[in-house]
């Protein structure tokens, strides 16, 4: 059923349409990477408030600015160039409780993953290494099981892909030994930093503003997170502390 209101939408649809409609207004990824803004748009192609596009060019249909997925706005209820102030009144509305804090451990759980993701292929990129090792930065987060912010996941990533240039640089080593080589190398900084090695060694962007639509979603329009959504551990806690500071600057 086509949902009427945003409450019928509900928390994280609303904060997926703001995210979609943030990034077309200001030319921004959608998503630290494109398999989490595919998933955004196929819950709010789900919840029937816009379609997508088949691949390629098509009369009528918006482009996302950087993934380039093709989306159509379907929903009556609201007509999308009133949709943006709608939505942020009603995020800043919605009150601190417990389902909304677990929600939002949730998305900031999946953006630290992702976040770190996206910065190791990066940093491949830059090593000219293969992109399809980009996933074993994935592995290694749910392998191990172990819990990092998305500053101390990149920093991790930054020391595998260090790891891997020097032993490139050897010459005679294969480039499956390379990879096997950087891989062990990221669950060893986690490892290392998971027990309080290195104090808090991390990697946070300058400025810490989140470069893509659904992270500042999360972290300036949601809660207001500022540099926390890099350095902190995805907690109820965190959100609740950021809903204090929130509160303390109105």
């Amino acid at each position: 059923m086509t949902p009427q209101t945003l409450d019928d939408l509900g928390l994280p649809g609303a904060v997926y349409l703001w995210s979609l409609l943030h990034a077309q207004q200001h030319r921004l990824a959608l998503a630290p990477t494109a398999d989490l803004a595919v998933e955004a748009l196929q819950v709010l192609a789900a919840h029937q408030v816009l379609v997508l596009s088949a691949p390629g060019p098509q009369p009528g249909f918006y482009v996302t600015p950087i993934e380039g997925i093709g989306w159509r706005w379907i929903w009556s209820p609201y007509p999308p160039e009133g949709a943006l102030p709608a939505l942020e009144d009603y995020l800043a509305s919605v009150p601190r409780e417990e389902l909304v804090l677990e929600l939002g451990v949730a998305l900031w759980q999946r953006l630290v993953r992702d976040e770190a993701q996206a910065f190791y292929a990066q940093q491949l990129a830059r090593c000219q290494f293969d992109a399809h090792w980009q996933q074993d930065i994935a592995f290694a987060q749910r392998l191990s099981g172990l819990s990092l912010s998305a500053s101390q996941w990149r920093y991790c990533a930054w020391a595998a892909v260090r790891q891997g240039a020097t032993l490139a640089c050897q010459g005679s080593m294969a480039s499956p030994l390379v990879r096997e080589g950087m891989y062990q190398e990221l669950l060893r900084r986690a490892a290392a930093l998971a027990c309080g090695r290195y104090g808090r060694c991390g990697f946070t962007p300058s400025p810490p503003y989140p470069p893509t639509a659904l992270a500042q979603g999360l972290a300036c329009q949601w809660f207001e997170l500022g540099q926390a959504y890099w350095t902190d551990l995805p907690s109820t806690v965190a959100l609740q502390d950021a809903g204090r500071r929130s509160a303390s600057c109105r």
